[in-house]
């Protein structure tokens, strides 16, 4: 992401593995997605469900379609 690009937090997770499917389902339309643990460098994953979560993000201006794409995705 560049550095001037606002993000945009398009989904929670409960789990690592999931947000990054979900990232890896963005990533093949094109759209680059990040995933933010609070699980101390993946130390402790069970820190995740502590804090925030895991969370997946994505440009400003790529959130409409990013959450159309995983909307689509959920409903398969």
């Amino acid at each position: 992401m560049e550095q001037h690009d606002e993000p945009a937090v398009i989904g929670h997770f409960s789990d690592e593995l999931s947000a990054r499917t979900a990232a890896a389902h963005l990533a093949a339309e094109g759209i680059e997605a990040r995933v933010l643990t609070d699980n101390a460098g993946g130390s402790f994953p069970s820190m995740s469900s502590l804090g925030s979560g895991v969370r997946l993000v994505v440009r400003s201006d790529d959130e409409a379609t990013a959450r159309t794409i995983l909307e689509a995705e959920d409903s398969n």
